[in-house]
């Protein structure tokens, strides 16, 4: 079900960009510091977009790393298995 949920999704998200693209074509300039440039606004936006989702991948994939390097690094606060194993066998022993 998650599935087609996802497509669906990016169904609908391919029919809003498709009716972006047609709406938007008329050129703007793109003033860059050093050169200006007239690109239609479907790809300003589009490039805008991409640019900002490859910095939250980038950000995202940092913390989750940090995360992961911190978790290795601590020492674990839970017993092991055997260890509870070990102290549930030393309660139900017949020699108290």
């Amino acid at each position: 079900m998650k599935r087609q949920w996802s497509m669906i999704g990016a169904i609908l998200l391919f029919l809003i960009v498709a009716v972006l693209s047609v709406l938007n074509v008329d050129p703007v300039p793109i003033n860059f510091g050093f050169a200006v440039v007239e690109w239609p606004l479907i790809i300003v936006i589009f490039v805008s977009v991409l640019l900002g989702a490859f910095i939250a991948t980038l950000l995202s994939t940092f913390k989750i790393y940090k995360d992961q390097r911190q978790h290795k690094e601590t020492p674990e606060a839970k017993p092991s298995r055997q260890t509870r194993t070990d102290k549930a066998a030393g309660r139900f022993s017949k020699d108290k």
